[in-house]
């Protein structure tokens, strides 16, 4: 019997006297073997049974097939050694924050793993992987990858290429210093994307010789103003080219110490203007064309050279007054020489006399870098708001974590009066987070901060940050 014949039988009556014998003939296989299985009925209710198992078939559709493919080989067993207990609940909990100081812990968890051996438990593998694929995870790949273990590299090989390569591939690397060089002497190399020659030329400025000066020479001439900035500044840094020698003289000759009323002042022309000045900061900047060059010729000459060229030291120089106003520009041109050169005298004695320049905080040595910046901030100075906001913008660039010295200053300025806003406290808590020690007497000093603080939202971010400090410190613990 068919199933449109089963079908209309059970509906309409028709056939109820067929043998019972052809009830599971013409059906689906696995509905006429059930049928052929079923206990003996006669009459309707066996016609109605197969009728029935019919519906049950048609409702609960049909089996896929299996899989042909290979399944994937067992991954290898765990040699390294497994994180548990504590430490397995706090990776736990850290990987599925979204805050700025989650991010910091974790990644505190994974160097704390890597350098005592132990791997991410085999449940947690893809949740740290995820977290791999965000942003503030991204730059810490290589850290992810080296507490995967034998089971977590063996789930990286079942996820797709591309996928893998978004969870731990580092980007993108721009063209080495060769191929660029080979790029840039083919004949067609103008016809290439601006940003692709853009990329050539950062690539030959990171690999710069002295064999290179007639090739970046020929790129100054570029139709594409990014390209002439990129080589104008590979020139500037390869020692002895003709395009640095040149940029240096006309700074040189711009800049002369007279006496005027009893005292040594700094005499500044502006250079001749230049149309064709490849220089970025030509484009944007304070000051009329000829101020933005002048800046930009005192950025490309040597800080040495000034000393040579006027017989004072960096720290008489940047106490010198200056002519026609022009201070601003000639100071920030030694500040973009002495960052680029990372000249540590002059450095110093820039942020004598600007100590908002964060940027030269870098060129110094560590001692002299928390030096300085204790300096910034006398004991017996004033506490205020500017200073506070200052103190955190210096604080934030400085090698984490702080020395002592660094760290008295910050819990110092940290509550000023009147007090930060809510939301510069809660600005400022990822940077206290990372620079500060994790050791105990550290996390008792702020809290002893917090609870002298009249302020609620400064007090609760500084609570927050001592108890950052103690779950460092106990990730260590459960990681020993």
């Amino acid at each position: 019997m068919s199933r449109e014949d089963l079908v209309t039988a059970a509906l309409l009556g028709l056939r109820r006297a067929a043998p019972d014998a052809d009830l599971g003939r013409g059906l689906p296989g696995a509905v006429g073997q059930a049928v052929e299985r079923a206990p003996r009925t006669t009459g309707p209710a066996g016609l109605l049974d197969a009728a029935a198992l019919d519906v049950v078939a048609r409702r609960a559709g049909t089996v896929q097939l299996r899989h042909t493919a290979e399944l994937p080989t067992v991954a290898e067993p765990e040699t390294a050694r497994v994180a548990a207990g504590a430490a397995r609940a706090r990776l736990a909990g850290l990987v599925t924050r979204s805050d700025v100081v989650g991010d910091l812990l974790t990644v505190h968890w994974l160097r704390t793993a890597a350098e005592r051996g132990y791997v991410v438990p085999p449940a947690l593998l893809p949740e740290v992987l995820g977290w791999a694929t965000r942003p503030a995870g991204r730059e810490h790949r290589a850290l992810v990858a080296a507490v995967l273990g034998a089971r977590g590299r063996w789930l990286v090989q079942q996820i797709p290429a591309g996928a893998a390569t978004a969870v731990l591939d580092a980007p993108e690397t721009p063209p080495n210093g060769d191929a660029a060089r080979a790029s840039v002497d083919e004949p067609q190399w103008s016809r290439r994307p601006v940003a692709a020659r853009t990329a050539d030329v950062a690539a030959i400025h990171g690999d710069v010789r002295p064999d290179d000066e007639e090739r970046l020479a020929r790129c100054l001439t570029d139709r594409a103003v990014t390209v002439r900035e990129a080589a104008a500044q590979a020139l500037v840094d390869l020692p002895g080219s003709g395009f640095a020698r040149d940029c240096a003289e006309r700074a040189l000759a711009c800049v002369a110490v007279e006496r005027q009323r009893l005292r040594r002042v700094l005499v500044v022309t502006l250079p001749e203007d230049d149309t064709t000045a490849p220089f970025q900061d030509m484009r944007t900047g304070a000051g009329g064309r000829r101020a933005r060059l002048l800046r930009a010729l005192v950025a490309a000459t040597p800080p040495s050279a000034w000393t040579a060229h006027l017989g004072r030291d960096a720290a008489d120089l940047v106490r010198m007054d200056v002519t026609d106003q022009l201070a601003a520009q000639l100071h920030a041109g030694w500040r973009d020489a002495a960052r680029r050169t990372r000249d540590a005298t002059w450095a110093q004695a820039l942020l004598e006399v600007h100590p908002d320049a964060v940027e030269l905080l870098a060129v110094l040595p560590d001692t002299a870098r928390a030096a300085a910046f204790a300096a910034a901030f006398p004991h017996r100075g004033p506490v205020t708001r500017d200073s506070a906001r200052r103190m955190l913008r210096l604080a934030a660039v400085l090698p984490m974590p702080w020395p002592g010295t660094v760290v008295d200053v910050v819990l110092r300025q940290i509550v000023p009066d009147p007090p930060l806003s809510d939301w510069e406290m809660r600005s400022a808590e990822p940077v206290l987070a990372a620079g500060l020690p994790h050791d105990a007497g550290t996390e008792q000093q702020v809290r002893a901060v917090a609870d002298r603080c009249t302020a609620p939202g400064t007090a609760q971010v500084l609570h927050a940050v001592a108890d950052t400090l103690m779950t460092r410190r106990a990730i260590l613990e459960e990681l020993a």
